[in-house]
């Protein structure tokens, strides 16, 4: 899904290379300008009028209530919006962050373009990790991404990335803090933003608890059973067994001791293997590729499975 409309991908990147191989890979801190050039996002989306042709006039006519989004760099067209859909420009997602990491503690880790550039999204880790268990790491990272095409709202979302396998979990999921929206009818208010996720770091800090609580609870099979069959069931119908399903079996498999770092001394037979066990498989297996996979773990369907597993394990 990366943009490659000018001939490169639209990503970079600091540490290790990305799993596709693709983008630019830059120094840590790296300045703002210099990330904006590299991840391909050194373009305004500007708007013209809808046009249309009348038989009965001699020139083209306006479409009233309608606007095209089009991209300065390469003039390619993004997409037709309401007149009320206000933009958040490629530079305003990357000085958001400027000024977080002006202000310590926050580093950008990834930015670009996808789908031709109708979303940008930029990555910061915000802090050191934190163990759940000994050997167990987990990472906070704020992420921000806005699209050109109605698809999504402005979204600045915390979330935490379990270093053994890369699973990513939004902590605290439904409190106020770990995610801020802003719809398009909307102007972006990046003050205000920053300001909604000043709590970031309680948040941050309840969810290594109630992290440390899963992995301190036991998880018997027949609990972990009924856990999996009510996180999956609004997925199937009533005339279909949830336990035959693909992703039930995969659940429990890697529940049982297939996920990585199962070997971790305290994880095996804890609520903290289960909530793993459905992010490993959102994360790494369901989709029909790598890009459908990524879309639905961040902002889909894979997504909502996370913070729902999460929502009944800590219940």
């Amino acid at each position: 899904m990366l943009d490659i409309t000018n001939g490169r991908a639209a990503m970079a990147y600091v540490g290790q290379k990305p799993w596709h191989g693709l983008g630019q890979e830059l120094t840590p801190g790296a300045g703002i300008q210099e990330w904006t050039e590299q991840a391909g996002l050194a373009y305004t989306v500007n708007e013209s009028p809808v046009l249309f042709r009348n038989a009965h006039a001699s020139e083209p006519e306006a479409f009233k209530g309608r606007k095209v989004l089009h991209r300065s760099d390469n003039g390619a067209p993004l997409a037709v919006v309401s007149d009320g859909y206000h933009v958040v420009q490629p530079a305003e997602v990357m000085h958001f962050f400027e000024r977080l990491a002006d202000a310590g503690g926050y580093e950008l880790q990834t930015a670009g373009a996808l789908s031709y550039g109708r979303r940008v999204w930029a990555l910061a880790k915000v802090a050191k990790g934190v163990e759940i268990l000994a050997g167990d790491v987990v990472d906070p990272y704020l992420l921000l991404a806005t699209s050109y095409d109605g698809t999504m709202a402005t979204t600045a979302k915390f979330t935490s990335i379990r270093v053994v396998c890369n699973n990513t979990i939004t902590a605290a999921l439904g409190a106020a803090g770990s995610t801020v929206k802003v719809l398009h009818s909307e102007r972006f208010d990046a003050d205000r933003v920053r300001q909604d996720l000043g709590i970031v770091t309680s948040e941050w800090d309840r969810f290594i608890i109630q992290s440390r609580k899963l992995a301190g609870e036991p998880m018997k099979a027949e609990e972990a059973d009924a856990f999996v069959q009510e996180l999956l069931k609004p997925y199937h119908t009533a005339a279909k067994d949830v336990t035959q399903s693909k992703a039930y079996r995969r659940i429990m498999d890697l529940f049982n001791g297939r996920a990585l770092g199962s070997g971790i001394p305290g994880v095996a037979g804890t609520r903290w293997a289960a909530l793993n066990a459905v992010t490993e498989m959102v994360d790494h297996e369901r989709g029909r590729s790598a890009n459908t996979r990524l879309e639905s773990a961040w902002f889909g369907t894979g997504a909502a499975l996370k913070s729902k597993a999460l929502e009944l394990l800590s219940a």
